[in-house]
């Protein structure tokens, strides 16, 4: 091959590396002014979501928190008023939940509504006197309410579907400004980095803040497209690693000589289990036949918000029905475990909260600076002043993406994208 034959080839291939970021630019501009906004409402509200709990306890003290005078009642005494207390006991409690924090309240949960509207009711009670503080029902309070806004736009299934289907537009789109970054960092640190003063700035907070924030902002994104879609995921992940289901078809044996052991007597059994863990959470007996779950959090779970160390009891003998580990996890169990602490924060600890809480508001950030960049972009009087003025235009940004060799075709480089700046 010839010199003119190689310099054509060159050219060629240029022209088709041109063609390509054209097209990147296009799908991560309207990807970002499309979904952008929708994706800046969801990462607010996850930001704000990370301290939910105590944001809850601040506005709702009364509620939610005690003043810790006396001993503490018994978990039996904590349903038996819930109970009493909800619908004048006419319905049985579906779980308990032991206190967030030293202060906080026993959380008893129940099911109302219908069956084409189900709800759910927490009913509060102080652990040392167990008189109930109130009860909510979830959804309707203003940070469960935040919660079903994140995460389906309080708009049920339906709503849980447009979420997922945004994130993993989401996550084209972050993997498109990566690709439209990259020729920066190849160019220079400077280029792919530095925040300049005047008509670059807001460019460069937009490259330099999304590129910053791609990798934290995938992670978060990706973990949350699971949790709007687990069963895809599960049936994917069954190709590669076993996924264990929790016991649905264990039953107690009722014994006519044999009360029913009661709550506490199944939490003292379940922790020879698991000796060193932390009690979390019980299901009583949902009938006769019914079984106990007790659940604990063992030191090395992944997630500090919820134990999934569990052990099912038959609620006469107090035999172990069945147990499940986080020790004994699948792959595909132990990936499943971390989805959550990943997308919350918790999986790195306090450290951990805090940058999910920053990261979530630069969506914020990236789609105000890219609007503008877009608007600016948008405005041909404005380009035609600067052009007749002799001052440089946005067409130069072009010239952050190419090489030094490249450079010299920039004319030609200008042809090829000459829509991105219409």
């Amino acid at each position: 091959m010839n010199t003119f034959d190689t310099a054509k080839l060159a050219d060629r291939n240029r022209a088709v590396r041109f063609r390509l970021r054209k097209l990147w630019l296009l799908a991560h501009r309207w990807l970002g002014l499309t979904i952008g906004l929708v994706f800046v409402l969801i990462g607010l509200t996850g930001s704000l979501l990370v301290f939910d709990h105590a944001i809850d306890e601040r506005l709702n003290s009364d509620l939610l928190l005690t003043n810790r005078s006396g001993q503490p009642r018994t978990v039996a005494e904590i349903i038996v008023a819930a109970e009493a207390f909800y619908d004048d006991g006419a319905k049985q409690a579906l779980s308990v939940s032991r206190p967030r924090v030293d202060d906080g309240v026993w959380t008893v949960w129940f099911a109302g509504g219908t069956d084409q509207a189900p709800k759910y009711i927490a009913v509060h009670v102080d652990p040392y006197s167990a008189s109930v503080t109130g009860q909510r029902v979830w959804g309707e309070d203003l940070m469960s309410w935040i919660y079903r806004l994140h995460f389906q736009l309080v708009a049920g299934r339906i709503g849980s579907i447009i979420v997922g289907i945004i994130g993993v537009l989401v996550l084209l789109s972050i993997g498109s400004g990566i690709l439209l970054w990259w020729p920066l960092w190849k160019h220079s640190w400077r280029a792919a980095f530095a925040i300049r003063r005047g008509r670059r700035f807001n460019y460069d907070v937009h490259k330099t803040f999304g590129i910053v924030s791609a990798g934290f902002l995938a992670v978060i994104t990706f973990t949350g497209v699971y949790m709007e879609f687990p069963a895809v995921f599960r049936s994917v992940a069954g190709v590669f690693s076993e996924v264990s289901k929790e016991p649905r078809d264990l039953t107690s044996d009722p014994q006519e000589s044999r009360k029913p052991l009661t709550p506490d007597e199944a939490i003292a059994i379940a922790r020879s289990t698991f000796p060193n863990a932390k009690f979390d959470h019980l299901h009583p007996p949902a009938n006769e036949n019914g079984t106990y779950e007790v659940a604990f959090r063992q030191p090395d779970e992944v997630q500090t918000s919820y134990g999934r160390s569990q052990v099912f009891l038959d609620q006469y003998s107090g035999r172990v029905l069945s147990v499940r580990s986080p020790a004994d996890f699948s792959a595909a169990d132990a990936f499943f475990a971390w989805q959550f602490p990943l997308h919350n924060g918790e999986a790195f600890g306090l450290m951990g909260r805090w940058a999910v809480l920053f990261f979530g508001l630069t969506p914020a950030l990236l789609y105000i600076s890219g609007a503008i960049v877009w608007w600016r972009k948008r405005r041909p009087q404005h380009s035609k002043n600067r052009r007749s003025a002799g001052q440089p235009t946005e067409i130069d940004s072009v010239a952050d993406v190419v090489t030094d060799t490249e450079r010299s075709r920039l004319p030609a480089a200008k042809e090829l994208v000459s829509g991105t700046t219409r």
